[in-house]
């Protein structure tokens, strides 16, 4: 194949690979519910985040745990928890100023999810 040929092929790959990221759905909210409805601990981060820990939620709506930044920086996790609508909506006592968070989780496997507060990508959780 000619250079000329490959690159509109390629630009193509590109554009709908970046469409479909950007228009893959979210967990619903049953699945979330299912997920979390008898408590769950999620493995934060990982290889190549910048950051690894863990954080239990319980089913009464509470969370806590901690996570590490590559840096060596720990973040402790504590606050509440619920599901609206189709998001995971969190309150974390000493992250976003105790404001309201409310995520999107797509999932990226069975058991992974990457982490999204609107457009951004926050982070990843798995279980």
């Amino acid at each position: 194949m000619n250079i000329s040929r490959a690159v509109p092929l390629v630009v193509a790959l590109v554009w709908a690979t970046f469409s479909y990221a950007q228009t893959k759905a979210g967990l619903s909210n049953e699945q979330l519910v299912q997920l979390t409805e008898n408590g769950i601990t999620l493995e934060l981060g990982g290889p190549g985040q910048g950051y690894n820990g863990s954080l239990k939620l319980t089913n009464n709506g509470k969370g806590k745990g901690s996570a590490k930044t590559d840096g060596g920086q720990t973040i402790k996790i504590k606050g509440t928890w619920q599901i609206q609508g189709n998001k995971f909506c969190r309150v974390w006592k000493d992250i976003d100023a105790g404001e309201e968070v409310c995520e999107t989780w797509v999932p990226t496997s069975s058991r992974s999810v990457d982490v999204y507060n609107g457009d951004q990508k926050i982070g990843v959780n798995s279980w």
